[in-house]
């Protein structure tokens, strides 16, 4: 009868993931692979984390609680809402904050066709905070909403046009540059 893994080894192996997952496709990844890349079987794998999936979505997480500790407050002025798109969408040319970004895309594409919500929530709730932002700042309920949304989106396309083509985008100047116009007011309608 095997002995139950160390339960202390969950950090270590999230750590050697996330490390693996630097420099590997998401889609060439299975519990096998990573118990070589750990040097064991998948056996410590599957009782830390139950299965690849669930694997990846700590890892997901373990990102997020290490590189993106980012809050808005509605109240803050325009350089404050750049530093929170950049802490939130930019970095990227730290690797991790870069995986984390690149897995977010990866999963939050495959999440969309099987059901699940996580990323869909992720989302919603920075259309949220930029929302508030904006209305704090002058923008009617309508304007807000839309505005939030087309930030986000911009700032999305700017995290992975930088994923995509490092040398030619600078994600943090475009982030900024999404700030400014909010902060313009240049998604407001005219009356």
């Amino acid at each position: 009868m095997p002995r139950k893994p160390d339960p202390t080894l969950k950090p270590a192996i999230l750590e050697k993931v996330t490390l693996h997952l630097l420099d590997t496709k998401l889609e060439d990844v299975s519990v096998r692979s990573l118990g070589r890349v750990l040097g064991t079987s998948a056996y410590p794998i599957v009782y830390h984390f139950g299965s690849r999936d669930a694997l990846i979505d700590s890892v997901v997480e373990h990102l997020a609680d290490t590189v993106c500790h980012a809050a808005l407050d509605p109240g803050a002025d325009r350089a404050a809402l750049g530093d929170y798109l950049v802490a939130t969408f930019g970095g990227l040319g730290d690797p991790h904050r870069a995986l984390a970004a690149r897995l977010t895309f990866e999963l939050g594409s495959v999440e969309a066709l099987d059901g699940r919500t996580r990323h869909r929530g992720l989302h919603r709730d920075r259309v949220a905070a930029v929302t508030a932002w904006c209305l704090a700042h002058g923008y009617d309920a309508a304007a807000a909403d839309r505005a939030a949304h087309d930030a986000v989106m911009a700032a999305r396309g700017a995290q992975w046009s930088t994923i995509v083509d490092r040398e030619r985008t600078d994600a943090d100047a475009a982030l900024r540059a999404i700030a400014d116009r909010l902060a313009a007011g240049a998604s407001v309608p005219a009356a």
